[in-house]
């Protein structure tokens, strides 16, 4: 049975050339159409709102003058890849507002298609994002805050704990009758003064993840050099190195950060195989936009009751702070997370069935670099 006539006509008119306009006008986003080449064509009311004191908003201007002077070049290299592969694509920018802060905005770069698959032009949707960006900041500066409390918490536990083992085996030594016996007493200080110096370094490394090092080295050339340098530490531990890397886009990275989060995973890995066993570390290009090294060791991989505290500071799973017999503050992997995040990267842990603990850290590439 065919539809009725009634039917098919009633949304052919009512989508007149008024009823588009109103749709057009009345959108809740800014809009500007362009021609293919980038001109502006049209612009609906919210756009004229957002340009208002903005003498490039008008017809013929091309839509790049619209941005900062700086986002240009990235906006057309985004305009020709909406032009060409005929799909949406997204940019982010500022402008400025009323108050002290410029207001941000996402803007949806969308190709006009003809019903014969024609480009007809481009159309740019901004959207406002000032107050979602603006909660997201204050998230991270609250989860911050709280990082930084349970972070002095742990710290001033650990450290009342070092300062009375320091002041014990002190006033033992000052009463022992034997030179052995206060030999022994002065070790067990010298012991806890090189623990609290251990974790000064480590805190110290922490805190540094927020100053960026200008010192910046490729990451494929980092880790070659840092695995070349280490294997025959490895190889004395009867520990096999198998270095798997594939050629990717240059990644520049903080060259002393790179090397603290290496020489931390590394380290775990060897503590994870006492008698011997293979370190397997892969380089790939993980997407697009981003490259993935992997850490493996061959050992009895983790307890999966660690995994949620397994970046916190002062954590760790050896039950050394509680003996207080190691030099391992459990600041490591905390430290590595800081350092990572602070390059923009993520870090995940996982057992791989059959080996050990792998950790995987994601990194952007930076295909201009």
């Amino acid at each position: 049975m065919s539809a009725s006539p009634a039917k098919n006509a009633a949304p052919h008119t009512r989508l007149d050339a008024s009823y588009l306009e109103s749709l057009f006008q009345g959108a809740g986003l800014a809009i500007v159409a362009c021609e293919t080449d980038g001109a502006i064509v049209a612009y609906n009311a919210k756009a004229a709102q957002l340009f208002r004191n903005d003498p490039n908003c008008e017809a013929a201007t091309p839509v790049r003058a619209l941005f900062p002077p700086a986002e240009r070049d990235a906006f057309d290299e985004r305009l020709e890849r909406c032009r060409t592969a005929l799909e949406a694509v997204e940019f982010r920018t500022q402008f400025g507002g009323s108050g002290p802060d410029p207001v941000e905005y996402f803007v949806l770069l969308t190709p006009v298609i003809e019903s014969d698959g024609a480009l007809r032009g481009i159309s740019l949707w901004f959207r406002d994002i000032s107050t979602q960006v603006r909660m997201r900041r204050d998230l991270r500066h609250r989860e911050r805050l709280t990082t930084l409390g349970e972070l002095c918490g742990a710290m001033a536990h650990h450290y009342n704990n070092l300062l009375c083992c320091i002041a014990t085996s002190i006033e033992y030594a000052m009463n022992m009758n034997t030179m052995t016996a206060m030999r022994r007493s002065l070790l067990r200080a010298g012991d806890a003064v090189g623990r609290a110096s251990d974790i000064t370094q480590q805190l110290l490394a922490f805190a540094q993840a927020d100053h960026r090092a200008t010192d910046l080295c490729d990451l494929t050339e980092i880790v070659l050099y840092f695995f070349d340098e280490n294997e025959p530490r490895l190889a004395r531990q009867h520990i096999e190195l198998e270095l798997d890397w594939q050629r990717i886009p240059a990644c520049p990275v903080p060259r002393e950060q790179i090397l603290i989060v290496l020489n931390n995973l590394v380290d775990n890995a060897r503590e994870a195989m006492p008698g011997g066993g293979t370190l397997t570390v892969t380089l790939a290009r993980r997407d697009e936009h981003s490259a993935c090294l992997s850490i493996t060791d061959s050992g009895g991989g983790m307890d999966a009751d660690n995994f949620e505290h397994l970046f916190q500071p002062f954590y760790t799973t050896k039950g050394e702070l509680v003996s207080g017999t190691g030099r391992n503050a459990g600041m490591g992997l905390a430290v590595v997370h800081g350092l990572i995040n602070e390059m923009q990267g993520t870090i995940t842990a996982s057992n791989v069935p059959g080996r050990g603990a792998r950790f995987d850290i994601v990194l952007p590439l930076n295909e201009q670099a």
